[in-house]
């Protein structure tokens, strides 16, 4: 993937190279100087994908590109091969249509942001002096459900781990319960401490970092068009956890750090029964975090948590781990990103002072000290399919997503 992002890069007239990760996959990096502007954008997007099983579920390969109507269906069509698509595309037009660009432009393309971008950290550190810019866009976005822009302002962090406990050396007839502890019990039982049943996280100290949103941040998040019935309907479940209107599910959806389970791997779970004791269980937690929570302080307290109430007999394995990110909403880059906006799709964006999924920016605003937005031209992801079978982007989207990278170059170039 990374040689065919490349081998496309310098089709368009960007000047390429792979850059090689220890123990990782390589960014793809590229640059296209300016001969009118000193001023320099970064710009950052990601080649790798999600895995596509379930695969009985495709109504087509997962990397076959089908078109069906006027939508391109593959693995990452939307997220994010469309983005990416788009940035290349949109410097490819300024050079044939005019020779150059407004603005110098940099690009960083990797290939584990799926995984929680491991080694990202890493690349920054070793290459800032090849990395320095004026501002960031990462354009790995999507639409709001009204069909207009989105700007994020920053994004949720991420931890993710992995607990087990194991017992007995194997699956045992489960007639030996009274005899032998069961691990799948075990970790029910920590999970039990960890979340209560107003979904608020109950590891001592885990809000103890949280900052409210700013006064400047709390007007944007009125200024959101919420429709919370589209997506109840999308979704196919009659109403939100613990929100009695939809602007109160807003809210903690922007704002509340979360702890989700994501797998849950024990026994027997074939058809029909199997009277087994488990030797094992494996399951997998996500956390997302809000400003200003540090991924690897929030293990510290789970780890500190599960000792404190005797499960020393299950193992935490960290898998990732990313920082939350936050920009100011009178940053350049965003007033750009919105009269970009305005000019492509007929209306100002939706800007929201944090997106709830999470991704590296914080390397940009924390590392290197840039403003940063998170934006792109998918359609919004919970009607994409992005990440499940059957990810689309419509044509549309690309084209004008095309057109909206390029207005935000136009716009950053010629601002104040």
């Amino acid at each position: 993937c990374a040689k065919i992002v490349k081998k496309q890069m310098e089709v368009a007239g960007i000047r390429a190279k792979i850059l090689p990760e220890k123990n990782g996959n390589p960014v793809v990096y590229g640059e296209v100087r300016s001969k009118s502007s000193a001023k320099t954008l970064l710009i950052y997007g990601h080649y790798d994908v999600q895995p596509p099983e379930p695969l009985e579920e495709w109504v087509s390969g997962p990397f076959e590109a089908k078109m069906q109507g006027k939508k391109i269906i593959a693995r990452g069509a939307a997220d994010s091969k469309n983005n990416v698509s788009s940035c290349i595309k949109a410097v490819e037009a300024y050079l044939k249509t005019i020779g150059d660009v407004p603005l110098n432009v940099k690009f960083i393309f990797e290939g584990e942001e799926e995984i929680g971008s491991p080694h990202l950290p890493s690349f920054i550190e070793e290459n800032r002096e090849r990395l320095k810019a004026d501002s960031v866009v990462c354009y790995d976005g999507d639409l709001d459900e009204t069909g207009r822009a989105e700007i994020s302002l920053g994004v949720k962090g991420l931890l993710y781990v992995e607990l087990r406990c194991r017992k007995a050396r194997e699956d045992l007839h489960s007639s030996y319960a009274p005899l032998v502890e069961n691990p799948a019990w075990r970790l029910i039982l920590a999970l039990s401490t960890i979340k209560g049943t107003d979904d608020r996280i109950l590891v001592k100290g885990w809000y103890d970092d949280v900052e409210p949103f700013t006064p400047a941040q709390s007007r944007l998040v009125g200024k959101i068009p919420f429709r919370a019935e589209n997506l109840l309907r999308e979704w196919g479940v009659k109403k939100f956890l613990h929100a009695k209107t939809a602007r109160e599910a807003l809210k903690r959806y922007l704002t509340e750090p979360t702890c989700t389970i994501c797998g849950f791997k024990t026994g027997y779970i074939g058809q029909g029964s199997k009277t087994v004791l488990p030797g094992s269980a494996m399951l997998k937690l996500d956390f997302r975090l809000v400003y200003n929570q540090n991924p690897r302080n929030q293990l510290r307290l789970l780890k500190v948590h599960l000792r404190s109430r005797g499960f020393d007999d299950i193992q935490v394995k960290a898998l990732g781990f990313l920082e939350p990110s936050r920009t100011k909403p009178s940053a350049p880059i965003a007033k750009a990103a919105a009269k970009a906006a305005k000019m492509v799709y007929g209306t100002s964006p939706v800007v929201l002072p944090r997106h709830p999924a999470s991704g590296p920016d914080y390397v940009f605003t924390k590392r290197l000290g840039l403003d940063s937005i998170w934006t792109g031209s998918g359609p919004p992801s919970a009607y994409s399919h992005a990440h499940a079978p059957h990810e689309f982007p419509p044509v549309a989207h690309f084209l004008a997503g095309v057109k909206y990278l390029a207005g935000i170059i136009h716009s950053y170039a010629n601002i104040a």
